[in-house]
This record gives structure tokens, sequence and C-alpha cells, in this order.
């Protein structure tokens, strides 16, 4: 058992860091339909857990920091309402399409909400193509939805 400090080291967030995070999500998530489609849920839940690893950092990152390695302290790093939010995405009532859908819809919710920040933050562009091409391919799914708004 290694010896974690605390605090963490911290880092600010680069703007490559954060480029790469808001294009990776919808890469990750083009995968999805696939493995749905397949009833491959092993893989489908690791894919819906590396998107939250994704949301998560950019979670951290609008609060300044980059995610510190091997942290044991990240709750110290997340607003209440920030940890609530992406608490609410480790639900899979079953392990089901539908399961790994209704994650994947909750944490395009939240991604939704941090990436035009980060992007005005950080002056970045939004990777446009990437979304797209992810959501055409969910479109496949009969669960997706037709649309996801925001409330």
């Amino acid at each position: 058992m290694s010896n974690h400090h605390w605090p963490d080291p911290l880092q600010p967030a680069q703007p490559e860091l954060v480029a790469g995070l808001l294009a990776a999500f919808w890469e990750t998530l083009a995968d999805l339909p696939e493995l749905i489609e397949r009833d491959e849920h092993l893989l489908a839940a690791e894919t819906t857990v590396a998107l939250r690893a994704t949301v998560l950092r950019m979670m951290l990152a609008l609060n300044g920091i980059e995610r510190p390695a091997a942290t044991r302290h990240l709750n110290t790093y997340l607003g209440a309402s920030q940890r609530a939010a992406i608490e609410k995405t480790l639900l899979a009532p079953a392990v089901a399409g539908e399961s790994w859908i209704g994650q994947a819809v909750a944490l395009v919710v939240i991604y939704r909400w941090y990436a035009p920040q980060l992007v005005e933050k950080h002056a970045l562009a939004y990777p446009q193509a990437a979304e797209d091409a992810a959501l055409a391919a969910l479109q496949r799914l009969p669960d997706w939805p037709l649309a996801i708004t925001t409330d």
C-alpha cells in the first residue's frame, strides 16, 4: 500500500488536457451502441465508467485543477451539487442496455453543462464533429432519446 499524502499536489488544468477531454467523451460514447447491440454488458459498463471519469475530470478542470493521480480525497475537490450529480450516474437498475443508456444520457446532460464553460474559459474549439458522429451512432438504439435537454 503506497503512502497517500494529504493534501494532494494540485496542478492547474491545462487547455490541451481539457480539449482532449471534450473530444474523448464523444469518441468513447460512440463505442456504446455497438456494445449494447451485442449485449457486451461488461464492456458497456466499462465504457460508462470511462465516460464518468472523463466528465469528472471536466468538473475538476472547471474547478481549476487536474485530477490528482491516485488521490484518496476526491470528494474534497468537488462541490456538493457536483458530487450529487455525478453520483446519480452510478445507478444501474439491471445488467441491461437500458442501464448503460440511462447512465450515458445522465453523463451527456452533465457534459453539456460543463463543456461550454470549459470552451469559454480555455478558448477552445468545441468538438462538434465528434458529437455529431456519436449522436448519429446512438440514434440506432431504440432506447436512446431523440433529444437530450438540460434542465
